[in-house]
C-alpha cells in the first residue's frame, strides 16, 4: 500500500490513524507512508504510483485530500482506499465505511472494489459533488485555521456570514443542452452532502450520471430556508429542490465566482462539468460489514 497522509486533516484523529497503521503492520501488509506538506503533494504522490509498484493507494485524510489524490490518477493507477480523517468524510459515509480502526482495516485488506467515474469540472476531477452558487461561496469563505479548529461549525458560521454578504442571485445553466435557472446548483455523484445529509437520494456512485440538485428560489431569505431544511432532511421531503439526471452541465453565472468540489474551491465560473473517460476503482467494506446505508 501507498498511504498518502495529510497530517493537517488528521490532527484531531491521530489516534485513529496510528491504530490503523498498527493493525496493518500486525497483518503483515507492506506499506509506504508519504506525508503531504502542501496542496498538490497528494496528486504528485499518486501520479508516481502504478499497478506494478502498488496494489492500493490509500488516502489518510479528508475529502479534499481524496480530491487532490485522484487528480494524480492515470489509467494505470492502483485502486483507491480510504482512512477517513477529515471533517465531513462524505465519500467514506457514502461507501458505508465505518470510522473505527478495525472496520477501516477490514475494508483495506478484504474489501470489494467498485468502479466509479469521477466528475470533471474545467479539467479537474472531483469524486462526490461540485457546487456553484451559495454553497461555493460558503466553502470559499472558510479559512483553513478555522476549519481545523471548529470542524463543521466553521461552515455553519460562514453560511451565516454569507447570508449577509452574498445576495444569492439566480444562475443561468444548461443541463444536457436544456436551459435551467437556479440560485444554487450542486452536481452530485453520490447521495450525501456535507457529511451524512442526504441531498440527492437517487444518486449512485456506480452509475455514470450526475444527479443535479437545483435550488430554484433566489435571494437571502430563500437560501436561509434551504440551509435550515438541509439538516432536517426536508429539502427533498417537501419538494423544495429539483433533481435532474445529467451527463453534461454548463454554468455561466458571474465570471470568476467560485466552484467548490469535494469541499474545496477548485475552479471558477464559467464552468463545464462532465464525467471522466476512465473509472477509478475504490475499495468498499466487505459484504455485511458496511455502516448504515452504504451505496
Amino acid at each position: 500500500m501507498l498511504i498518502i497522509h495529510n497530517q493537517r486533516a488528521a490532527v484531531r484523529r491521530e489516534a485513529r490513524f496510528r491504530a490503523v497503521l498498527d493493525s496493518l503492520k500486525a497483518a503483515g501488509c507492506p506499506m509506504v507512508v508519504q506525508q503531504t506538506q502542501a496542496a498538490g503533494d497528494a496528486g504528485r504522490f499518486a501520479a508516481a504510483a502504478s499497478r506494478r509498484t502498488f496494489d492500493l493507494v490509500v488516502v489518510a485524510g479528508g475529502d479534499g485530500t481524496i480530491n487532490d489524490t485522484i487528480n494524480g490518477f492515470t489509467p494505470d493507477s492502483p485502486a483507491l482506499g480510504l482512512i477517513p480523517l477529515g471533517t465531513a468524510n462524505v465519500l467514506a459515509h457514502e461507501l458505508g465505511q465505518g470510522m473505527k480502526p478495525d472496520a477501516i482495516v477490514r475494508s483495506l485488506i478484504a474489501g470489494q472494489r467498485i468502479a466509479v467515474y469521477p466528475g470533471v469540472v474545467n479539467g479537474r476531477r472531483f469524486m462526490m459533488m461540485a457546487g456553484v452558487g451559495f454553497d461555493a461561496h460558503v466553502v470559499n469563505g472558510v479559512k483553513r485555521p478555522m476549519k481545523l479548529r471548529l470542524g463543521k461549525l466553521a461552515y455553519a458560521l460562514e453560511a451565516l456570514r454569507q447570508l449577509v454578504l452574498h445576495p444569492c442571485p439566480p444562475l443561468d445553466a444548461q443541463i444536457d443542452g436544456r436551459p435551467v435557472v437556479a440560485a444554487t446548483l450542486v452536481a452530485q455523484r453520490g447521495r450525501l452532502y456535507g457529511g451524512r445529509f442526504t441531498l440527492a437520494p437517487d444518486a449512485n456512485l456506480k452509475i455514470p450520471l450526475f444527479q443535479a440538485t437545483l435550488f430554484p428560489r433566489a435571494g437571502r431569505l430563500a437560501m436561509a430556508g434551504y440551509s435550515a431544511a438541509l439538516p432536517l432532511g426536508l429539502l427533498t421531503r417537501l419538494g423544495l429542490v429539483e433533481h435532474v439526471e445529467a451527463r453534461c452541465i454548463e454554468v455561466a453565472g458571474h465570471p470568476g465566482d467560485p466552484v467548490q468540489a469535494d469541499g474545496d474551491v477548485i475552479a471558477h465560473l464559467p464552468a463545464k462539468l462532465t464525467l471522466d473517460d476512465h473509472p477509478i476503482h475504490i475499495t468498499v467494506p466487505p459484504t455485511g460489514d458496511s455502516a448504515k446505508k452504504p451505496i
